[in-house]
């Protein structure tokens, strides 16, 4: 008998999908991975397990304990699944404005409690989620230091987010034989983008990080979370900063490509569409820029992007958030 002995078996290892239609005349192959194959329904899977799992390692999160983290959507579901298959309790601050019935409904089949948090920045669209997610992880914070038994999450600079997205990087390399020219990914705590882009480049030397973001880039007037806007000064000491500052430092940004609501929501139509992938706006967003690099490269070359979630997260609003 193939019997797995738990969901969180069937995390990760999605397979890599070809585009055919979309890609008609531009040259180059466009490969994606179908993150939305994941058990909760988007990439943060890999995270939200990778975290819990050497946070149960390191002593600092156990039985009994209640798990906090801040979140503009996606990492919250993933946590909510973890952690009701371990059995924990889960406090997710979510980003007011963000509060999709969709989201907050399989938050709470999970037995997730929601608290909606004031973002405080004044925009409703193109919005960059490691910014909208300040003042939750304000409130995180509060609540880990004044609370017993509490285990704050800490996507934003979390190691265990960057290792679980090296062994993303590490399936990309084996499923291309490492026949790789460009990564591109959406850019939100920077997980994804630092933890593949550092193994494909350790492992292809030639190979080039494209980095996506939303349009806006001064949103709310405060640009220390975006890499197009990232300004030292204005980091806040245990709340903002983390991956987005080391990818900053790091120099390892090829490329970056600022991509409106429009353009992302467009090309994840024509995904679901021309070829029948269900999935998300930062989808579109990364196969809009992943089009452009191969239409640059041409014909013998190969670009691989991200799905980082399905499509039905965006019934009742569809934006572009990282």
């Amino acid at each position: 008998m193939k019997v797995r002995t738990s969901i969180l078996d069937c995390i990760g290892n999605t397979p890599l999908v070809k585009l055919c239609r979309v890609t008609e005349g531009v040259g180059a192959d466009v490969l994606v991975k179908p993150e939305f194959l994941n058990p909760s329904g988007s990439i943060k899977d890999r995270i939200a397990l990778k975290m819990i799992e050497q946070a149960e390692k390191d002593g600092k999160l156990k039985p009994g304990y209640t798990i906090v983290e801040a979140s503009s959507g996606n990492t919250a579901i993933a946590i909510s699944l973890v952690g009701a298959a371990k059995g924990y309790r889960f406090k997710a601050c979510f980003a007011e404005g963000l509060e999709r019935i969709e989201k907050v409904k399989l938050m709470e089949r999970y037995g997730t409690e929601v608290e909606s948090i004031p973002p405080d920045l004044g925009k409703t669209s193109s919005m960059h989620g490691a910014a909208l997610e300040v003042p939750g992880r304000t409130k995180c914070k509060m609540l880990e230091e004044t609370g017993p038994n509490v285990w704050w999450a800490r996507q934003y600079s979390n190691p265990s987010n960057v290792a679980a997205h090296r062994e993303l990087g590490k399936e990309i390399f084996d499923q291309t034989d490492g026949k790789v020219d460009v990564f591109v990914a959406s850019v939100g705590t920077g997980g994804t983008f630092l933890g593949v882009s550092s193994f494909l480049q350790e492992k292809i030397p030639h190979l080039k990080a494209v980095a996506v973001e939303p349009f806006d880039e001064g949103i709310g007037g405060k640009g220390f979370t975006l890499i197009s806007g990232f300004r030292p000064e204005n980091v806040i000491p245990g709340i903002s900063g983390g991956i987005i500052e080391t990818i900053v430092k790091s120099g390892m940004v090829d490329e970056l490509f600022r991509i409106t609501d429009e353009e992302a929501i467009e090309m994840a139509y024509r995904l679901s569409r021309e070829e029948g992938l269900f999935c998300g706006m930062s989808s579109g967003a990364n196969v809009f820029v992943a089009l452009k690099e191969a239409r640059r490269l041409g014909k013998g070359h190969t670009i691989v992007t991200v799905l980082p979630d399905s499509g039905d997260r965006y019934i009742t609003k569809e934006v572009y958030t990282t």
